[in-house]
């Protein structure tokens, strides 16, 4: 497949972008109440890949484009690129473990990352779920007992201060985490499924990380770490 830029729907979404989309203002866009309807939708939880799994979100999945500067139209070329490009098939492939990373020659795992126990994906005839929540659980037991105290630093002390050291979606991903956990109230289990009240248990996110300091670093420049 050539460039993406040298095919018609490109070229279509372009013109229609240049023509239609341009002059306008989003302010004006936004006044319109049956655009704001069109581009909005909503994933119902049957539609889920992951429904039945105890660990899968329950609810709903909104999608709503209607603050973005683009019409229903824009919407529909969208997608007519999107099939030009293959998407759809790089979708299936992504989840079916085929080896989508060239530069590696290897599998890209991300869904896996994502699903809850039980889904089965497999890469190379290996299930890497199941490895992925083996790990999970490691950080979870690792982070319980950080929590309440049992976990120690080298000066024999509780650890208090955690800097965070990412760039890109490694930084962002748990910063955005970190800022949405600080309202949270839901109570922190022990152990999914089954509290345990001596691995902190019963409070909140807030409550728990009282007395704790979390910093984020985006890079290793000693000026950014100063």
């Amino acid at each position: 497949m050539g460039s993406i830029t040298a095919t018609n729907e490109w070229a279509a979404l372009a013109a229609h972008f240049h023509d239609e989309v341009s002059p306008s203002h989003l302010r004006s866009l936004l006044t319109d109440p049956a655009r704001a309807a069109a581009l909005r939708c909503e994933l119902p939880s049957s539609k889920n890949p992951y429904r039945g799994h105890r660990e899968a979100s329950p609810g709903p999945v909104l999608l709503d484009f209607s603050h973005q500067r683009m019409t229903e139209d824009t919407l529909e070329l969208l997608i007519d690129l999107g099939r030009a490009a293959k998407i759809p098939e790089k979708i299936a492939a992504m989840f079916g473990g085929e080896h989508l990373n060239a530069t590696e020659d290897r599998a890209v795992l991300h869904p896996a990352l994502r699903a809850p126990k039980g889904v089965e994906l497999q890469a190379d005839g290996v299930d890497v779920v199941s490895e992925v929540h083996a790990v999970l659980k490691k950080i979870q037991e690792f982070s319980m007992r950080v929590r309440s105290g049992q976990h120690l630093g080298a000066t024999g002390k509780p650890l208090k201060d955690v800097v965070a050291i990412g760039i890109g979606g490694s930084f962002l991903g748990p910063l955005f985490v970190h800022t949405a956990l600080q309202t949270a109230t839901d109570v922190i289990p022990g152990e999914v499924g089954s509290p345990d009240a001596s691995s902190g248990s019963g409070m909140s996110p807030s409550e728990a990380a009282r007395d704790r300091k979390l910093r984020f670093l985006s890079n290793v420049d000693p000026v950014d770490a100063a």
